[in-house]
């Protein structure tokens, strides 16, 4: 198999499940956020493929990252909205993606493919370190932040829409952090690996999007305030 074929393959499942979105659930009310979340995906997995079979390694991976860079704050925005949350904090993220994004995008070398075969990529990237606290941050946070909304406001919120969305964040960490732990080698190529993962996530989103999500507490008062 050439290098990055599981990841031509992935964009075009994710590709499909895009569609089946946009031609079926166009009208669900997180149909943005789960679109972009999405595209986001499935171009870092074209990327991908396009890194490993030698298409300008060094542009082509600065694009992936500042695509990946803003999965995180995305999937809190989603989180937020899904539970009714009423403050914009996801600003935050969204203004953190934008600086790693921008900086790894006009910087050459900021990322360099140091290796690929059918299955992963292995990455060298600039302030892994900042960027790793940044990008696994948010994405604690939010899994936090959905389980205390289902713990402490389980009757204010809708528990089948963001069980969904948590399911999604555990479905593609989980195994990751397994695979890391039995063998440390596969730290080298986290993020590769798991956005392979995140095909699972990809799969939750298309079937959450078949599902209409009950009336928020926010969204009744937003109602009883326009009276």
């Amino acid at each position: 198999m050439l290098p990055g074929t599981l990841s031509i393959i992935f964009f075009g499942i994710e590709f499909f499940i895009l569609v089946v979105v946009i031609i079926f659930n166009r009208k669900h009310p997180f149909f943005w956020s789960i679109a972009m979340m999405l595209v986001l995906l499935q171009l870092y997995q074209l990327a991908e493929f396009l890194i490993c079979i030698g298409v300008n390694e060094n542009i082509t991976g600065r694009i992936a990252y500042a695509i990946i860079t803003f999965l995180p704050p995305l999937g809190y925005f989603l989180s937020s909205k899904v539970v009714g949350w009423r403050y914009p904090d996801y600003w935050v993220g969204f203004a953190a993606a934008t600086g790693f994004s921008l900086y790894y995008l006009v910087t050459p070398g900021s990322v360099v493919l140091d290796s690929c075969n059918p299955f992963y990529a292995v990455y060298s990237w600039n302030h892994s370190f900042y960027y790793g606290v940044y990008y696994v941050g948010i994405i604690t946070y939010s899994i936090i932040f959905l389980a205390a909304h289902l713990i402490f406001r389980r009757n204010k919120v809708d528990k089948k829409s963001s069980l969904f969305v948590l399911i999604g964040y555990l479905s593609f960490l989980a195994p990751m952090y397994i695979m890391v732990w039995v063998d440390s080698y596969f730290a080298r190529a986290v993020t590769s690996i798991m956005c392979k993962y995140a095909l699972i996530l990809a799969v939750i989103l298309g079937v959450f999007s078949f599902i209409k999500p009950k009336i928020t507490e926010n969204q009744v008062e937003e109602k009883v305030a326009k009276i």
